[in-house]
């Protein structure tokens, strides 16, 4: 039996299930994984619907702009001890790899938590900061009392509430972790902490992760960060931040501020400082020779590929390729080029390989094609299918 048929025999039965299930108890929390995104409209009525395809190929999208993404995800989403496999490995890479596999996803509301009940009326980038600092825990996602929404790294803008649902990254979950009362943190350099200034007694042996990998990664924080290729002196912390004597230390990232003040909305209009972006630097490309460049628009695309997928802005050529100029192994009366390296892409190509062009790999190329990306960070994308 062919495999696509397959996937829709499997799917069929799980529609089935779902109404039965529907039918006899309509309240009854409802969770349903469908492997073929177009199927997904039959089982719109379940709470949560999660589909292979599309999440397959969202996954592998958000590999190709950062690398190692589908893993961090998958980690997250298993939960470990940190003790499988790699006990003995001599590399220090498998070793934290294994320790660092059991961080997971935790929740808490904020009025409730010790990690983050302090920032209340903070900024998210503030309380995210100094979090990790304190506790080494990775504050990533809120939500709103009066919303099902969660808002991710929704940055300084975003004022910490009583009643949010904080989203954090952590070993263990704050109600599991121990906290000793009545003891004051001991100045930086001086005697009963460790040498990132942190008492032993606040942090019991949990991994802190990186600053350069987490807090860095967030996007929101002005960040200077130092070289830490470089070997750590004694005195030096492993992350290249000098440790200064007293009271003082030099910090690589800059200060975070409590709460933003004289900011408008503009400023954060990502659309707005995208093409103020592209204007800007991509128009003085080559002496505004660019000819390519009235070939783009941003928009949504004309035709959904299945009935429920979310329409996306995204870039999108002003006018339609005609077929024949899709095929690279084979010349047409508009492109006469053979092969790839005729057609002299300025980008790495990205090239996927699949079956057949089928719709899930519509979430691989919108991600890929998101209109906040500028066009110097578009890459060609390479089909390689066994059919038509």
């Amino acid at each position: 039996m062919p495999l696509m048929i397959s996937l829709y025999l499997t799917d069929h039965q799980t529609i089935l299930r779902a109404w039965a299930v529907k039918d006899f108890a309509p309240n009854c929390p409802l969770y349903v994984q469908i492997l073929k995104p177009e199927n997904k409209f039959h089982v719109k009525f379940a709470d949560h619907v999660v589909c292979e395809e599309e999440f397959k190929y969202a996954m592998l999208a958000l590999n190709c702009v950062c690398p190692g993404t589908s893993t961090l995800i998958t980690l997250l989403i298993h939960s470990s001890r940190g003790q499988d496999g790699s006990a003995g490995s001599p590399d220090q890479w498998h070793r934290t790899y294994r320790r660092c596999s059991a961080n997971e996803v935790h929740h808490i509301r904020l009025e409730e938590s010790k990690f983050f009940g302090e920032y209340q009326g903070k900024s998210f980038t503030f309380a995210s900061f100094h979090a990790h600092k304190k506790f080494g825990v990775c504050l990533i996602a809120v939500r709103r009392l009066d919303t099902t929404n969660i808002l991710l790294n929704p940055g300084p803008c975003h004022i910490m509430g009583a009643s949010d649902t904080c989203f954090y990254i952590n070993i263990s979950k704050e109600e599991n972790s121990a906290f000793v009362r009545g003891q004051r943190e001991p100045s930086w350099g001086g005697t009963g902490g460790n040498s990132r200034g942190v008492h032993q007694s606040i942090y019991h042996g949990l991994t802190r992760l990186p600053v350069h990998s987490i807090i860095a990664s967030m996007g929101t924080v002005a960040i200077d960060l130092q070289d830490s290729s470089d070997s750590s002196p004694e005195g030096q912390d492993p992350g290249g931040t000098s440790l200064g004597s007293g009271d003082e230390r030099r910090h690589s990232i800059a200060p975070v501020l409590e709460l933003v003040d004289g900011v408008n909305n503009s400023t954060f209009d990502l659309l707005g400082e995208q093409s103020e972006d592209e204007g800007g630097e991509e128009g003085k490309d080559d002496g505004d020779k660019d000819e390519s460049a009235h070939w783009w628009v941003k928009g949504y695309p004309l035709n959904s590929p299945y009935i429920g997928s979310s329409p996306a802005l995204c870039h999108l050529l002003q006018e339609k390729m005609p077929f024949c100029c899709l095929r690279m192994d084979k010349p047409c009366p508009h492109i006469p080029f053979e092969d790839a390296r005729s057609y002299g892409f300025k980008n790495k190509l990205i090239i996927v390989s699949a079956e057949s062009a089928g719709n899930g790999l519509y979430n691989f190329i919108v991600p890929l094609r998101a209109y906040y990306r500028t066009r110097k960070e578009l890459k060609p994308i390479v089909l390689l299918l066994e059919s038509m």
